[in-house]
C-alpha cells in the first residue's frame, strides 16, 4: 500500500491529449471527517489521469470498505463504497485569476496531492443511515433491548409532540370531557 499521496506528474505537464492509466492503493488521508466511520481496506483508485489544456484531469472510480454501525441497532457492520471520481488540477502559475483554483486541486512543483480528491468522493459516499440488514428491527426506545436479539414488553406510545401543549388541557364542559 502507498501511504504518500503526492503523484509526479511532470511527464503529463503542457501536453494535452497525453494521460497515463492510474491503478493506486493508498491509505485514507488523515485527517478525514467521519468520526464514526474507518477505512477497513485501502483505498483503491482506478481511472486515468489526463493532460488537458486547463491542467491534469483524473477521471476513474474510487473503492474501499469502511467499518461502521447500523443507525438502527448499532451492530458493527463492513460496507463496500465506491464513487466516481472527475477532478481537474491547475498550475496556479497558469490561471487568469486566483479565484479559478480549487484549493487542494493545484499542481505544485511538478506532483499533485490526491488527498482532497480522497476526501472530498469518499465522505459524500459514505452511507448516512446504513442497515446491517434490510429488516432490521432496531433498539427499544423504552428499555434500549435489540430487537433483533430478544422480544420486550415495553409499549410503544405514539404520540404527536405538536399536540403536547393540549395535553393538560380541561374544558369546563362535560360533554367533551373524556374522562
Amino acid at each position: 500500500m502507498r501511504s504518500d499521496s503526492r503523484l509526479s506528474v511532470v511527464d503529463l505537464l503542457r501536453r494535452p491529449g497525453t494521460s497515463r492509466t492510474l491503478a493506486l492503493e493508498l491509505d485514507p488521508p488523515g485527517d478525514l471527517p467521519l468520526p464514526l466511520v474507518d477505512a477497513v481496506g485501502p483505498l483503491r483508485l482506478e481511472g486515468v489521469l489526463e493532460s488537458v489544456v486547463d491542467g491534469l484531469l483524473v477521471r476513474g472510480r474510487l473503492h474501499t470498505r469502511v467499518a461502521l454501525a447500523c443507525a438502527r441497532c448499532l451492530s458493527p457492520m463492513d460496507a463496500q463504497v465506491s464513487a466516481d471520481v472527475a477532478e481537474l488540477y491547475s498550475d496556479p502559475a497558469e490561471l487568469d485569476s486566483p479565484e479559478d483554483l480549487d484549493p487542494g486541486y493545484e499542481i505544485s512543483e511538478g506532483q499533485i496531492d490526491l488527498d482532497t480528491l480522497l476526501r472530498d468522493t469518499l465522505v459524500p459516499a459514505v452511507p448516512v443511515a446504513p442497515h446491517c440488514r434490510d429488516d432490521c428491527a432496531g433498539l427499544c426506545a423504552t428499555c434500549g433491548a435489540d430487537r433483533n436479539l430478544e422480544d420486550c414488553d415495553c409499549v410503544e406510545v405514539v404520540s404527536d409532540t405538536r399536540w403536547s401543549a393540549l395535553e393538560g388541557l380541561r374544558l369546563a364542559d362535560d360533554r367533551f370531557a373524556s374522562n
